[in-house]
């Protein structure tokens, strides 16, 4: 810095002196050789002095405000930072064990639905989850394999399969896709189950948020469909169910494995004791088959006698489904595929009503099981108490305008078996198969999508008589004009209305406004064959 400026006590002006240097200087001021500054000089050097500290303090000020924003930089690099760790972490629930390239969905394939406005419900109870596994069981006709997937608000899907699927196959599943609301996703022919082989065409289905599932195993003349249980739900222990199968059909049961090394056990029960041959050892009534399965690898049996009753245990959680490749029943129709995915001992009800089939269809229904037990069953006002030792199952009926309330102590199984139509001009229906909710199985809400191509879709609804008129359908009350059965039935000492209502393909959400919960049925049909599918079957 420059010093031109020198303090000196003589250039400063008496009347700017204190007043003690005034007094002591006194009349030194008024000697004639004292030099003498003028005032315009002394401004002037007052001036370069302001200046030079407005110069200091605007330095300073500016060293201030680049600390400030090199400190702003740095917050806000490590929040970026600290952001994308927690947003890879996130996205990291959509990845597999196995990281093979995804292929685009093909629009040939994947059909989307109108997206619909759904109501902040809890999903994370009953069949809904962010992980499944599905199979598709033997078809005995050439079927197009349809997976329907429902979201609440929007999800994005990722479909995996085994690193050792062949290669031509795994290219036409796998596939990732953002679904605004509901979809339909087909895969190949060829993922479908052979007998008596360890196979990998199991399908692992990812989402970022809970879904609802459900397979169409569709051909011209014979459909099966099934409601899909999420991973978190599976267990170790099921109960196959299946029917007398007709001449040249099969019984079936198959089970895919989620972790490696998973040993399973299968139990045969047969009314009909018929040998079952695998891998070159006969199998009869009681006899058991021991197996063991990886990650991916499905097996499945099948047999020319009735499997109902068939225990399956595993060392490690497993799906398990079960049914028949096409099956004519009690000699009307023809024949439909039946299958069920199966839901573990440890979720099935007690307490049932079972809605009756429209159409004028019978239905079959087939009461399993899970421990020795008494249990009672009432049709019509008429009630009727039934013995079963484990693993049995009794079977009965109900027409089209019937219903039926089942009570038991112990856990039973309880499947509905649609029959085809009596009414031989129009043919509708064949039959189909729907494991059936049982009351402590009922929710408050559903988003589900009804499959097209049928002349008739229905749902039947049961639910508590108080919460009746509470129902809405896609937001709606239901319109009278649409239902086609309705019954009251007194079920322990609670009376629940029983209605079955026609409803339109596409999606559909059923809630009630005071949030009462209420089981859900569907099913469908068109000139021989039928459907069906329940909306939860495991408890809460």
């Amino acid at each position: 810095m420059k010093t031109d400026f020198i303090f000196d006590r003589s250039t400063i002006a008496p009347k700017q002196m204190p007043n003690r240097l005034n007094s002591e200087l006194g009349g030194l001021s008024k000697e004639p050789n004292q030099k003498r500054i003028s005032r315009r000089t002394t401004k002037g050097r007052h001036k370069k002095q302001r200046t030079c500290i407005f110069c200091l303090l605007l330095l300073i000020l500016l060293l201030v405000s680049a600390l400030y924003v090199a400190a702003l930089f740095l917050i806000r690099t490590c929040t970026c930072e600290i952001t994308t760790k927690l947003n890879k972490g996130a996205n990291s629930s959509l990845d597999v064990k196995t990281t093979p390239s995804l292929v685009p969905v093909q629009t040939t394939s994947v059909a989307h639905m109108t997206p619909g406005q759904m109501s902040a419900q809890n999903t994370t109870i009953g069949s809904r989850g962010r992980e499944f596994i599905v199979l598709f069981t033997t078809h005995a006709l050439k079927s197009k394999k349809n997976i329907y997937v429902t979201s609440e608000n929007g999800t994005k899907l990722n479909i995996t399969t085994s690193p050792r699927l062949d290669a031509s196959l795994k290219s036409q599943i796998e596939r990732s896709v953002n679904i605004p609301s509901s979809q339909r996703i087909i895969l190949p022919q060829a993922i479908e189950l052979q007998s008596f082989q360890k196979e990998v065409k199991s399908v692992l289905i990812k989402t970022s948020s809970d879904v609802f599932i459900i397979s169409h195993d569709k051909d011209k003349y014979s459909v099966g469909s099934t409601t899909h249980i999420p991973i978190h739900k599976l267990s170790t222990k099921y109960i196959v169910i299946s029917t007398k199968p007709a001449s040249k059909s099969y019984s079936q049961l198959a089970v895919a494995a989620i972790e490696d090394n998973t040993a399973i056990s299968v139990t045969f029960k047969m009314k009909h004791n018929l040998p079952l041959k695998i891998e070159g050892k006969k199998f009869y009534n009681g006899d058991v088959f021991n197996f063991s399965l990886d990650r991916f690898e499905t097996y499945q049996i099948e047999h020319i006698a009735d499997l109902t009753g068939t225990f399956i245990e595993s060392s490690a959680p497993i799906a398990a489904f079960s049914g028949n490749d096409c099956n004519e029943l009690e000699n009307i129709g023809a024949c439909d595929h039946l299958v069920e995915q199966l839901p573990p001992t440890s979720s099935v009800d007690k307490t049932y009503i079972v809605p009756p089939n429209s159409d004028d269809r019978d239905t079959l229904i087939r009461i399993t099981a899970t421990e020795n037990t008494h249990f009672s069953y009432m049709i019509g006002g008429d009630t009727q108490t039934v013995f079963l030792e484990r693993l049995d199952y009794f079977d009965t009926h109900i027409s089209s305008s019937q219903s039926c309330f089942i009570e038991s102590k112990v856990p039973l199984l309880v499947t509905s078996i649609g029959l085809g139509s009596r009414n031989s001009v129009t043919a509708m229906g064949d039959p189909s198969m729907t494991i059936v909710p049982g009351i402590n199985q009922y929710l408050d809400y559903y988003k589900i999508v009804v499959p097209p191509g049928y002349d008739h879709n229905y749902v039947s609804i049961m639910i508590n008589l108080a919460f009746k008129d509470l129902l809405r359908l896609n937001d709606k009350t239901i319109n009278k004009r649409a239902i086609v059965f309705e019954e009251n039935v007194l079920a322990s000492s609670v009376t629940y209305s029983v209605r079955s209502v026609r409803v339109v393909e596409g999606e559909l959400t059923a809630s009630t406004v005071n949030g009462g919960r209420f089981g859900l049925m569907f099913a469908g049909v068109t000139e021989y064959e039928a459907y069906g599918f329940s909306g939860n079957s495991l408890l809460l």
